[in-house]
């Protein structure tokens, strides 16, 4: 008698311990950074963009002209340093600053010395991303790594990084694109 009790009531207690239909107990997500670049990439390869691609390497520069950049892989370390993860949600602060009516923006910060992305800037126009600053620090025992990447849909992107090596040559380096 007591397991045909316990059987009818455990589905009771389940569902009493379900969300309710429409609720959302999760936080908000942050910028979609993922999505957003993988869409540009698409949009700047399906106009045939032509670019020119500027690469320092420890103060030597070299420029080439390019008519099918491979924007996928090119853009890659923006689309790598998404945030938005559930496991992230709790370990970035976010501020927003409004500049002018429809004009934003969203600054997310890391609060997690361990995270490698330490601080995302989407700056926005009527909704619409103009653009998008990354930090992101990565190290190991061996180096220690600063990166800086910048995105303009409007002109192009930078990355700037700066690595020390423990037992090597350090790195400074700069890519930078224009459309």
């Amino acid at each position: 008698m007591q397991r045909f009790f316990l059987l009818i009531l455990l589905p009771v207690i389940v569902q009493a311990c379900a969300p309710e239909p429409g609720r959302e107990d999760t936080p908000r997500p942050f910028f979609d950074l993922e999505g957003y670049i993988t869409t540009e990439a698409e949009r700047l390869a399906g106009r045939g963009t032509r670019v020119e691609k500027t690469i320092t390497l420890n103060g030597k520069t070299e420029t080439r002209e390019l008519d099918k950049p491979d924007f996928a892989n090119d853009l890659r370390l923006f689309r790598e340093a998404d945030i938005n993860k559930p496991a992230w949600f709790d370990k970035y602060a976010t501020e927003e600053k409004a500049l002018s009516a429809g004009h934003k923006i969203t600054t997310y910060l890391a609060q997690d010395s361990s995270l490698i992305v330490r601080r995302l800037r989407i700056e926005q126009d009527q909704g619409v991303p103009i653009r998008v600053d990354i930090e992101r620090h990565t190290g190991t025992v061996l180096s220690d790594g600063r990166h800086r990447l910048s995105y303009e849909p409007a002109r192009g992107y930078e990355v700037v990084t700066s690595q020390q090596n423990r037992f090597g040559e350090d790195v400074e380096a700069v890519i930078r694109v224009r459309w």
